[in-house]
């Protein structure tokens, strides 16, 4: 009986360690600006609209600070698009205002957002994101390692994501999510880029299932003892 109590408490451990692992990488997409505002309401935020700039300025081998974060081209050096477009424009994906004009390259060319402060929750105006390769984004935490890599569903409207628990995220990295063997790549306008400060901040986690673990721990081993000194008595 031992053997089995046993086997019940590391089955009933691993499914609340493996519960804890889940709760720990919740992310919340959102494809409406108002409800991401919602979803952040009170936090530090701030937005980007490029519109500072006064002439075309290239991220392709030096970072540009855009201000609470910058933009580099990492991979292959091409030199086409990845550079804040100031009007006249070259495409048409923006809403004709300052805008990012990015290029991806599946395998050969991605696109690092490294913010000067961690955020846990992100977002920006997409157009045409979904035109060629598609987009993903590899949410890259500050100490380091992809929190997770997450599809950007939209081809021309808001995408965003919001962490709970807080993580704090200090880059968003936009890579292709297919290879298109031609010339491919994956080129899309951005604007109006939004964060959530994550320092010093705190969203009410759910139940942990670590808490759960010690309970149930203590309420297995506790049940054995109780079980031998029953034992004892009887011999006696």
């Amino acid at each position: 009986m031992k053997r089995l109590h046993l086997a019940t408490a590391t089955a009933a451990i691993l499914a609340l360690l493996s519960l804890d692992t889940q709760q720990a990488k919740a992310i919340t997409v959102f494809t409406s600006r108002t409800d991401w505002n919602t979803a952040v309401s009170g936090r530090d935020t701030f937005s980007e609209d490029f519109e500072s700039f006064t002439s075309d300025t290239e991220f392709r081998t030096t970072p540009v600070d855009i201000g609470e974060f910058t933009l580099l081209q990492v991979g292959n050096a091409r030199a086409f698009r990845n550079l804040i477009d100031v009007s006249p424009f070259e495409y048409d994906d923006n809403n004709g205002t300052n805008h990012a004009s990015v290029f991806t390259d599946f395998g050969a060319t991605k696109v690092d957002l490294t913010l000067n402060t961690p955020v846990f929750g992100w977002g920006a105006d997409f157009f045409e994101a979904n035109s060629g390769e598609g987009l993903n984004l590899d949410l890259v935490l500050d100490i380091g390692g992809v929190l997770d890599t997450i599809p950007v569903t939209v081809n021309d409207g808001f995408f965003g994501f919001v962490t709970n628990p807080v993580e704090d995220i200090r880059r968003v990295t936009f890579i292709s999510r297919t290879e298109d063997l031609g010339e491919g790549g994956e080129g899309f306008g951005l604007d109006n880029v939004t964060g959530a400060i994550s320092k010093g901040q705190t969203i009410p986690e759910p139940a942990s299932g670590l808490g759960l673990l010690a309970f149930g721990a203590v309420g297995v081993g506790s049940l054995l003892k109780r079980k031998q000194q029953y034992k004892v008595r009887a011999k006696v």
